[in-house]
């Protein structure tokens, strides 16, 4: 995530705390997050230097037509600085500071199939062990490259318990023994 990402999603963050707006922003920018994330034309068309900014603000006005003024101001703005690429990190950037604001953890666990629901309750319990936390949002990842285990993520921490690394640190001491 860019700093210029980190620095408009901070003020968008600033404002809407303002207006006492900023739960509702915080619904929409994960909105707005989704939508990115779930297209890859819309993520090649926010990146193109080919794609007109006209075209860019019309297609980004109809899909989130919906939205608060603040999300417009703000798509307005990326639009106007020749920045629709940070959108997402935008997004992104907000939902993270909006959660650090109200106290919240996010987790990332990344598994090679989809995790059961014991297991989901696991981590949580584990996450909120280890960070103290009693409010936890715990996202879903499959990456069918770890072959198996997991791998968890809470802010800087990271620990792994994937197959592909315990696979990754066998070879290492193999060709270190040589």
């Amino acid at each position: 995530m860019s700093r210029a990402a980190i620095r408009y999603a901070k003020a968008v963050l600033d404002l809407t705390s303002e207006a006492s707006t900023s739960k509702e922003v915080y619904g929409e920018m994960k909105d707005v997050q989704k939508t990115i994330e779930g297209s890859k034309e819309l993520q090649l068309m926010l990146k193109s230097p080919i794609v007109k900014q006209e075209d860019k603000r019309a297609v980004l006005q109809e899909i989130f037509q919906g939205n608060s003024k603040t999300i417009l101001n703000l798509m307005d703005v990326l639009m106007d600085n020749k920045r629709s690429n940070l959108l997402e990190g935008v997004a992104e950037s907000y939902i993270s500071q909006y959660n650090k604001q109200e106290g919240v953890i996010e987790a990332l666990v990344t598994t090679a199939i989809p995790l059961e629901e014991h297991l989901e309750q696991k981590v949580m319990a584990k996450v909120k062990e280890l960070t103290g936390a009693t409010n936890v949002i715990l996202t879903k990842k499959i990456d069918t490259a770890i072959l198996g285990g997991f791998i968890l993520r809470v802010g800087d921490m990271q620990y792994n318990a994937s197959i592909a690394n315990n696979f990754d640190q066998l070879k290492k001491e193999l060709n270190t023994s040589r």
